[in-house]
């Protein structure tokens, strides 16, 4: 009797200090989130876990505004790039059965794509480092009319065979590329016979019992319980008109509900699915002997010396972040229907009250290096992003590093944690790397996406002839014709559905447009302009425009 009572008493005792643990924790997530709760405007909804059980979940502001719905932690919401995951696990399942191998040649399942001077093998899409070009990209370069024109997988499998290029060699570096995940989607479609959606709900999600998640494949079906995605826009919100269909690197819907089962599952917690979790948590080593932070639809990077496992999403309409910590057996998602509402910084500062009474010391002094205080000079300067016309400033002031970006609305402060390695100060997911590398100068790592950049020689605007570059330029890839102008003296730019683009120079014979895009102009041996090469993104180069002829 004394026995049943004594465990009797240290049951509740446990139960007690983990319901004063959870109602901690829901005070300060309520504190931090109240400013989303509202009756007139779109918001978010929000799960996370500890072990196998849901210690927050809530949804705030509306899921439609038409009818006044709120949002919970069962409305479906997009998962934009998190779906990325869901993909990987479906090839996952090809392994498993035999069906494929991620050394496969990709032109075995789809023969109509280039050939090009090495293999593009299935683990090349899976952690982005093909070198494909990114079919947003490319869409937005040639003009397409998202509002009025349909696109589906095939249409994009159309874009990436004109392509004559790729962004870099396979298994080179990670570059983001959706069209990596498209083109996985449609392997799976063509092994299995079965749509994306159908093979998933077969053998993943019904199994995981995760019943609100699924794949669109198919416009026009009802979707009970679906939050519509908003745009802030003069003073009110609009929502999404597009009918794209393209899926693969997006285009699912669940609910935090269902996501907190997939959290469970990526930190190992669900027997069966365990090796599903490891594969999906693999990276690879690049040619260059350095290892990828980017897994199979997930990005593996370290936050306050513990792994993270994680990604985000963003699309129109709303933004997504998920992130877990094995280790801690910890979740967290955020999922948005609007979106300039920041997931990602929210799921931090969750993160941050989850980790706030940790003994993290221990777990950090686990992975300090031993590294002598930087000389800041010796990282300062202007760098450009690899094919792109983002640029970024760095700077000493009052002893401390600093970097501002073209982009970018302010300067923000660096700490040092490593040898040639600092973070933002108030972001510590977001990481500057300064090692020397024969093909880079600087990376920065957003949650373990890189970015990369060299170190560039800016030009002053008063030193370019504006009317160098003038006229009209063709490009067979794209299919378009860029005219370049000079008004008000400033070069400017106009081609399909886009109209006076304002570009400003970047380096010799180079202009940007302040959106991640550059045009590089070439000479001639007489010095004459005569054609022009385009960059985006990172992840496109070298798509070549030849010039016109003036005729009379």
């Amino acid at each position: 009797m004394r026995n049943t009572k004594l465990v009797t008493t240290v049951f509740c005792c446990l139960i007690c200090a983990y319901l004063s643990a959870q109602n901690k924790y829901t005070s300060k997530i309520n504190e931090l989130l109240e400013k989303y709760e509202s009756a007139d405007a779109p918001g978010l909804s929000v799960n996370v876990i500890s072990g196998k059980e849901s210690i927050y979940a809530k949804g705030f502001g509306l899921a439609n505004l038409d009818y006044n719905i709120k949002n919970s932690d069962t409305t479906i919401f997009s998962l934009a790039s998190i779906a990325k995951q869901f993909t990987a696990s479906a090839i996952w399942v090809l392994v498993q059965e035999g069906k494929i191998q991620l050394e496969d040649d990709i032109r075995k399942y789809l023969p109509e794509f280039p050939v090009y001077e090495e293999p593009i093998k299935i683990r090349h899409l899976l952690n982005h480092t093909s070198g494909i070009r990114n079919y947003h990209a490319l869409m937005a370069l040639y003009g397409f009319d998202y509002d009025q024109t349909y696109y589906d997988n095939n249409t994009v499998f159309a874009l990436a065979c004109k392509q004559k290029g790729l962004s870099h060699l396979p298994g080179e570096k990670v570059a983001y590329s959706n069209t990596n995940y498209t083109l996985l989607a449609l392997i799976i479609e063509r092994v299995s016979g079965q749509n994306l959606n159908e093979f998933l709900k077969v053998n993943i999600l019904n199994p995981l019992k995760m019943h609100a998640t699924f794949v669109r494949v198919a416009n026009g079906k009802t979707i009970k319980n679906k939050a519509v995605g908003y745009q802030k826009r003069n003073n009110g919100f609009v929502h999404d008109s597009s009918n794209q269909l393209s899926y693969g690197a997006g285009s699912m819907g669940s609910s935090v509900q269902d996501m907190a089962i997939w959290m469970q599952m990526l930190n190992e917690q669900i027997l069966e699915f365990k090796p599903l979790a490891q594969f999906l948590k693999t990276t690879e080593v690049l040619n260059t002997g350095e290892k990828a932070k980017y897994a199979r639809g997930i990005m593996i990077d370290t936050y306050k010396g513990y792994t993270v496992a994680g990604h985000s999403g963003y699309a129109f309409g709303g933004r997504s972040q998920l992130i877990t910590i094995s280790k801690k057996e910890i979740g967290i998602v955020v999922l948005t229907n609007l979106q300039s509402i920041n997931a990602p910084e929210i799921v931090y500062q969750i993160l941050d009250i989850l980790l706030a009474d940790e003994e993290t010391s221990e777990a950090i002094h686990s992975t300090d290096v031993n590294f002598e205080p930087a000389k800041l000079d010796a990282f300062t300067g202007d760098y450009k992003e690899i094919n792109s016309d983002m640029t970024i400033q760095i700077f000493v002031e009052k002893d401390t590093l600093k970097s501002e970006g073209s982009i970018g609305r302010r300067a923000t402060s660096l700490l040092q944690f490593a040898d040639n390695k600092f973070h933002r100060k108030n972001s510590p997911q977001v990481k500057y790397d300064f090692t020397p590398a024969s093909t880079h100068d600087m990376i920065i790592l957003f949650g373990g996406t890189p970015f990369y950049f060299k170190r560039a020689v800016l030009i002053d605007s008063e030193t370019v002839n504006n009317n160098d570059f003038v006229g009209s330029y063709f490009s067979e890839e794209l299919d378009v014709t860029y005219h370049f102008f000079v008004e008000n003296d400033v070069l400017k730019l106009s081609y399909t559905n886009n109209k006076n683009i304002h570009l400003h120079p970047v380096q010799l014979d180079e202009f940007g447009n302040n959106r991640r895009t550059l045009y590089r102009f070439t000479r001639d041996k007489e010095n004459h302009i005569i054609g022009m090469l385009l960059y985006s993104e990172g992840t496109i180069k070298d798509i070549f425009f030849e010039k016109k002829a003036v005729t009379n």
